[in-house]
């Protein structure tokens, strides 16, 4: 009986024992689902609002897109004259999303895009713009568009003061963008209203309220909610409520924003969207709770061991049915892990084909997860997250797949440490949102360049056209008010020349760079022969050079090809661009060189190099990594007073990356620069190989290059030539003398120009007083033959060879002046010695100027000449002509009425037995190879550009009307 007593005692004692444990884990129980109920709230809270900010700073970002534009568009507009004003307004509209623009003058009156009159008093909202020149964004109200619209506002300024404001109207709701008012995957929705609560942007659901206090009501909330949100909208607050919707408990943020001045953005989502990533915690930690209390009853409850068992099972089915859920319907992966004991409690079905790993490796080695996502051992946060010493949650994403087949992905990883010294990874591809990242992180680079690029042509041109203009503009004046004054006319009539070449140079540069960035320049395939390619770069830069006194090297090697495939205007402008660069940033009395040589690709092909180098001023290296961008030039105080666009070698760097090949600099600041172009270079299909017998002869060369003299020597040698080198003009004198006096002279003598000590003019005298007139004498230079012609033929010089020497061009010199071959000369044409008597010539052209410019040309040639003023005009003078009337026509090709191309085809169609023989020759402006193209399908004969360049004006009638000139030959 006492027995049963006690143990009925102790059975209550252990049932007492039982129930305070159970109490005290159901108030802890009790306790930290309150807190942890309070954090996911709280945390959810902050991630409506953070949600709410990035939906703000979105719109903020278009505001601030559609603010800029307008900004570029009132520039724009501020160089437009007054009489265009509509027009532009109404291209403006056309051409973006606003759908009226407006101009209002400083009196506050004016005409928007759709031809209205408007007034500044008429606008609906405050208007600062006028009076105190602000520009901004008025608030949202309904407008001439039925519909809410704001409207931005810009003062229009030329120089330095305004002169109106432009006005744009946009329609608020469309920045209503599903990217932008839809977040967590459409789950929530994101509102815009006014300081009334009247929906400005709406969203789903709202399309028959008109505030947002009606939407709440017609949800089911109470007048308490809508009230507390009123409150808080005139406090200009921002936070969140709890509110219904759609039936469901949800939250409700309220966020002010800058612009439309006076709205709030509204966010609406349901709670358990944002508390769904949180919702395995929960579990996880009510399991671990239930395992606490049924391990106590156990202790005080023995039978009850099976139960409890029996509970744990069904427990961890339950988390792994929930993990399963998980998995089969979101991208989530997920892995519990216990790192004390080094193992992995779940690992969800999905893990294998987010990761490529299996389940099974990963119950195994859990490293091989950090393996799999490319977070290395390096990283303190894996070697933390196995070993238990992870303290917070931490997020990794990482690029996989980086082998050459391998499809390349962003996995981010969120490792986060839960409660009984466990944690969770949550694995995610964030592919597609990085690409997303990417590309607005381009497209905002892109248009960061492209603002930069703008302020940057319109800067450089402002000043580079404003500059030549000033001097024409400022010259014909001066010239003007000095007409009787020959003297001071033709000074500054040489000025204005000058001043339009650099005026001309800019635009064409202009043209080419917009043409190369359209994509639009093509490249031609002609024969081009380089010696005479040298001769006309030399030409162009000489003049420039010998002002100031600058030295000019050629360093090349003998050549073997002097006839290649290529571009000639692009190779010209390549190589032209680097010169003349050369000459303006080289100082007084400088020195630069051309270098050309050429090594063998294949049978047909070589790859030729030029090299430009000079002891200029040089360039820093942190321009050199911009060289190559237009509009770029140094800050140097020493270019200040050079002309230069900053397009030259940018035009450059395209053409040689078109042609095939590579462009390189080399500079060092104070010292010089060196370009360096390899190109590679077609030969012709068919080359004459004159290999030419002067077995017996002899040749005296005097260089003070060794490498130049062995060269050539090398070239003569294989021809049969006997050769022999001297480094000085006087061993020259004393070798020529010797073989003069062993009666053994050479047949010929090869003198630099340019040697210390005696140069190549003083060489020849000294041979010609010794050895007299018998043996021929060449001088060899990179000199044009006529700066020097003068002074080399009283020294007794007898030819020239020009630097860089090619092989051909050194036979025939040779052949030319050993076996006394004869040369041809041509008289250059010009108006001077072109005879025009009694021509008649039909000129078409609309241009007053340009008409009475060619007539004047002509005229003073003699030309009887009859002008029209556009095509069809032209087109009636010929057709009522009698045949061989006209003996030329030169025709326009942009003129109203009828252009000169349909003019051209009209007159070739007609029934005239002068109609396909007449010489019809284009004058225009379009100079492209296209346009010359045009111009001979419209069955035009020739082209001349415009700007007229006299020779080619004059050659181009002496081709066509055979006209002979008043030469010497003549007479």
């Amino acid at each position: 009986m006492k027995a049963g007593v006690k143990r009925k005692k102790r059975s209550v004692v252990i049932l007492a024992v039982s129930a305070v444990i159970f109490l005290i884990a159901q108030s802890l129980s009790g306790f930290f689902l309150v807190q942890i109920i309070g954090r996911m709230n709280r945390s959810a809270d902050q991630n409506l609002l953070t949600s709410s900010r990035v939906i703000s700073e979105g719109l903020n970002n278009k505001i601030a897109v559609d603010r800029e534009l307008v900004v570029t568009l009132t520039d724009l507009l501020a160089m437009e004259p007054e009489n265009v004003m509509e027009e532009t307004l109404r291209e403006y509209a056309g051409s973006t999303d606003f759908f009226r623009f407006s101009y209002v003058n400083a009196e506050g009156e004016g005409i928007d895009s759709q031809g209205n009159f408007v007034q500044a008093s008429d606008f609906p909202f405050d208007e600062p713009g006028i009076s105190e020149g602000r520009g901004g964004l008025s608030a949202p109200y309904y407008g001439s568009s039925g519909r809410i619209q704001i409207t931005y506002r810009c003062p229009v300024r030329k120089d330095g003061k305004q002169t109106g404001v432009i006005y744009a109207d946009r329609i608020v709701n469309d920045y209503n963008l599903p990217t932008l008012f839809s977040f967590h995957n459409g789950e929530g929705s994101a509102y815009v209203v006014d300081s009334s609560g009247n929906f400005i942007i709406k969203s789903k659901g709202t399309a028959a309220e008109e505030d947002v206090y009606s939407y709440l009501e017609k949800q089911g909330n109470s007048e308490s909610v809508q009230e507390t949100l009123r409150q808080v909208i005139q406090e200009e607050k921002s936070g969140t409520l709890v509110v219904m919707n759609e039936d469901q408990k949800s939250l409700l943020g309220f966020l002010p924003i800058g612009e439309p001045e006076g709205c709030y953005l509204i966010t609406v989502i349901p709670r358990t969207v944002l508390q769904r990533e949180a919702t395995p915690i929960i579990v996880m930690l009510c399991c671990m709770f239930c395992l606490l209390l049924l391990g106590g009853l156990a202790i005080a409850v023995l039978l009850a061991g099976r139960q409890s068992m029996k509970a744990n099972v069904q427990q961890k089915e339950y988390r792994e049915r929930l993990f399963k859920n998980l998995s089969a319907n979101i991208d989530f992966a997920f892995l519990l892990y216990t790192p004390s004991g080094q193992k992995v409690e779940l690992a969800s079905d999905n893990l294998p084909g987010l990761l490529g790993i299996t389940a099974q490796q990963v119950l195994e080695r859990p490293e091989q997860v950090f393996d799999a996502i490319g977070v290395t051992q390096e990283d303190g946060v894996r070697s933390s997250f196995l070993d238990g010493t992870l303290e917070e949650q931490v997020t990794r994403e990482n690029m996989v797949g980086m082998g050459p087949s391998d499809v390349r992905r962003w996995i981010a990883v969120h490792l986060i440490p839960a409660d009984y010294g466990q944690y969770l990874a949550v694995f995610h591809e964030t592919t597609e949102e990085h690409n997303i990242r990417e590309q607005l992180a381009d497209a905002l680079t892109q248009a960061q360049n492209s603002n930069r690029a703008r302020t940057a042509f319109f800067s450089s041109m402002s000043h580079d056209i404003r500059t030549p203009m000033n001097g024409i503009i400022g010259m014909t004046n001066i010239a003007l008010k000095n007409l009787d004054d020959r003297e001071k006319v033709e000074s500054c009539l040489n000025k204005i020349t000058a001043a339009s070449g650099h005026l001309l140079e800019l635009i064409n540069e202009v043209l080419d760079m917009s043409r190369i960035e359209s994509g639009r320049l093509s490249l031609k395939e002609e024969s081009l022969y380089l010696p005479d390619l040298i001769a006309n770069l030399v030409s162009f830069v000489r003049p420039e050079m010998d002002k100031k006194k600058q030295k000019l090297y050629m360093r090349s090697p003998i050549l073997e090809h002097d006839t290649v495939i290529s571009d000639t205007l692009h190779l010209q402008k390549i190589l032209l661009n680097l010169l003349s660069n050369a000459v303006k940033y080289t100082q007084e009395g400088g020195e630069i060189s051309l270098q050309i040589t050429e090594s063998p690709v294949e049978a047909e092909a070589i790859r030729m190099s030029f090299v430009v180098e000079d002891n200029g001023i040089g360039m820093s290296p942190a321009f050199l990594e911009r060289i190559f961008m237009p509009f770029e030039r140094a800050e140097d105080s020493r270019m200040s007073q050079v002309n230069g666009t900053g397009l030259g070698l940018a035009i450059t760097k395209n053409i040689v990356d078109m042609m095939g090949g590579e462009i390189r600099v080399e500079s060092t600041e104070h010292e010089g620069s060196r370009f360096t172009v390899e190109l590679p270079l077609k030969l012709p299909a068919q080359q004459i190989q004159d290999k030419p017998d002067l077995t017996g002869y002899s040749v005296l060369l005097v260089d003070d290059d060794q490498d130049a003299c062995e060269s050539i020597c090398l070239i003569l040698e294989e021809a049969g030539v006997r050769a022999h080198w001297v480094l000085n003009g006087a061993d020259a004198v004393e070798e020529a003398w010797k073989a003069h006096k062993m009666r053994n002279d050479y047949g010929m003598v090869i003198l630099d120009l340019r040697m210390p000590g005696m140069d190549g003019l003083e060489t020849a005298r000294q041979i010609r007083d010794r050895l007299g007139s018998s043996v021929p004498i060449l001088l060899l230079s990179a000199c044009d033959w006529e700066s020097v012609k003068d002074e080399a033929v009283s020294a007794g010089i007898n030819g020239f060879l020009t630097k860089p020497i090619f092989k051909k061009n050194l036979l025939e010199q040779f052949m030319y002046f050993i076996r006394g071959r004869k040369s041809k000369t041509v008289e250059e044409v010009s108006e001077d010695t072109i005879n025009l008597e009694g021509v008649r010539i039909l000129a078409a052209e609309d241009n007053e100027l340009n008409r009475e410019i060619i007539i004047e040309l002509l005229e003073s040639c003699g030309a009887v000449v009859d002008s029209a003023r556009n095509g069809r005009e032209a087109l009636e003078y010929y057709l009522s002509s009698s045949p061989g009337y006209y003996r030329m026509i030169l025709m326009d090709i942009h003129m109203p009425e009828m252009n000169g191309l349909e003019a051209a085809r009209a007159i070739r169609a007609s029934a005239r037995p002068d109609a396909a023989s007449i010489p019809v020759i284009a004058m225009t402006a379009d100079v492209f190879k296209e346009d010359i193209r045009r111009c001979r399908n419209a069955g035009m004969n020739a082209h001349i550009g415009k700007p007229l360049e006299n020779a080619v004006f004059f050659r181009t009638l002496q081709e066509f009307i055979n006209i002979p000139q008043d030469s010497e030959e003549k007479q």
